[in-house]
């Protein structure tokens, strides 16, 4: 079985799509189509991370760890939300 690769744009201040259902090992690339910074990351134990900076155009992945729901927001813009749900 292969991992899948999802897609997840960051426009408008907006996450596209607002959720995702995936498996654990998958990957989510956040793709920044804004012409500013965002800074995505969720504190969920089990799958926590910060992926930094990320400029306008560049596309960062991350790997689900773990299975479980859990939200994704961006540190520079605290209404921006996704929910993840991983299994």
């Amino acid at each position: 079985m292969y991992a899948a690769n999802h897609v997840v744009d960051q426009k408008g201040k907006t996450f596209i799509p607002h959720s995702i259902t995936a498996a654990v090992g998958d990957t989510i690339t956040f793709k920044n189509s804004d012409p500013f910074a965002h800074n995505a990351y969720t504190d969920d134990e089990e799958n926590e991370f910060d992926i930094g900076m990320q400029s306008p155009g560049q596309d960062i992945k991350v790997t689900i760890k773990a299975a479980g729901a859990f939200n994704v927001e961006c540190a520079i813009h605290p209404n921006m939300l996704l929910e993840v749900t991983a299994k």
